[in-house]
């Protein structure tokens, strides 16, 4: 059985840029690995005191709140060890866009089954990254337990949009090496 968790950053009011990320783990590791990330955290807690309620990656980076009184490199370091340990235990999906060409992308009418919403679009393109890389994993037969932080006003538009399954989605699921045509995602992502 495996574990995705799934969290964003960055709203039109604060960023010009959203990000949405997820970290796939299975159950056995995500067992083995909880004891060393609270390891990790109760060092720089017992640390730091005040930051028992700043767990917040923004704040953190920033050097916010409680954060303002830890040292960047101290910050950085932890940030940096963190990742780490997530990178050695887990596969991390992301997605990342600017409002703006997401706003261009929604204007040219390419029928994308996701209405307006950024945070639907994301989330989606984010499940279908975890389900692509789980159809080529041998023995794949375990459940994958989807857990997004929570988005009262979007989840029930998730919900929909994943039992119904566009065939918008299709192209992620080809599995010849090369694509004929255009696919629609091509005027949502970058191109390399």
């Amino acid at each position: 059985m495996k574990f995705a968790y799934v969290d964003e950053s960055g709203e039109r009011d604060h960023s010009s840029v959203f990000v949405m990320a997820g970290v796939l783990v299975d159950a056995y590791r995500l067992r083995k690995y909880t004891g060393e990330f609270d390891e990790r955290l109760s060092v720089i807690l017992a640390q730091h005191p005040g930051l028992r309620t700043e767990l917040k990656t923004q704040r953190m980076i920033n050097g916010e709140g409680g954060w303002s009184k830890v040292g960047p490199d101290e910050r950085k370091q932890f940030l940096e060890n963190i990742c780490a340990l997530a990178d050695e235990c887990a596969r991390i999906f992301a997605v990342a866009f600017s409002f703006q060409n997401f706003d261009a992308a929604l204007n040219g009418s390419h029928g994308q089954p996701f209405g307006k919403s950024h945070w639907n679009g994301a989330a989606l393109y984010i499940s279908c990254l975890i389900q692509q890389k789980m159809q080529k994993v041998h023995k794949n037969k375990g459940l994958t337990v989807l857990i997004f932080d929570d988005n009262k006003k979007e989840m029930p538009s998730l919900s929909d949009s994943l039992h119904d399954a566009s065939p918008w989605f299709d192209p992620f699921y080809q599995t010849s090496r090369t694509v004929r045509g255009s696919t629609a995602w091509e005027n949502l992502t970058p191109s390399p």
